[in-house]
């Protein structure tokens, strides 16, 4: 029986060898291409950079309490409603809840910005009359003033309306004197109620002192 395989030893012809030859450069090739990478990868080096900042409020602490006391004790947060610093009318000789035509009752109230940075800027709001509807707040006439400036003047109780700004300079106490009056010319026919609760909400802000 012929056998017609060619044997391993066989020489290689010229196309087997010209084959062979591509496949090597091929995979060369492909190794130059995967050890060029590996150097790509050594190459890149990784670092890490940080900033940080620090924040506070510093020279720019600011706040606002007030008294019923006096400049210089009984200084409260007074920050609600329910709160809200008793202001002591004048008993004697004028009963604050005993009011006549034409007499006047006065409170103290003092304002003071405590942390001595910046200057306070306040507010005095309408006051929330309880009751709500009420004639004895209609007649009433009220005066909000230091003493050289008058913030709120002679307005009803009831129609008060913001008072002009207050400058409470930083670290420094404000008085204010609170001035109710029945005037002279109340007509006790037209007060159903005998008496009238007046809240004041004072807001603040800041300013550059």
């Amino acid at each position: 029986m012929t056998n017609n395989q060619t044997p391993s030893t066989a020489p290689l012809t010229d196309d087997e060898r010209n084959r062979k030859s591509r496949k090597r450069k091929a995979i060369l090739a492909s190794g130059a291409v995967l050890g060029i990478g590996a150097v790509v990868t050594l190459a890149a080096w990784n670092d890490t950079v940080f900033g940080s900042g620090e924040f506070g409020i510093g020279n720019t602490a600011w706040n606002v309490q007030g008294s019923t006391v006096s400049s210089t004790a009984g200084f409260l947060e007074y920050a609600t409603s329910p709160e809200a610093g008793a202001i002591s009318f004048s008993a004697t000789p004028i009963n604050a809840l005993h009011l006549m035509p034409g007499q006047t009752t006065e409170g103290k109230f003092w304002l003071k910005e405590t942390k001595g940075n910046l200057d306070a800027l306040v507010t005095i709001q309408a006051p929330t009359i309880t009751p709500a509807v009420n004639s004895l707040a209609d007649v009433l006439e009220v005066t909000i003033t230091d003493g050289t400036t008058d913030y709120v003047a002679n307005k009803k109780l009831s129609l008060q309306g913001a008072s002009t700004v207050i400058t409470v300079p930083a670290g420094q106490t404000k008085e204010l004197t609170f001035r109710v009056t029945l005037p002279a010319s109340a007509n006790p026919n037209a007060i159903s109620n005998t008496t009238a609760q007046a809240t004041w909400q004072m807001t603040a802000q800041s300013e550059e002192a």
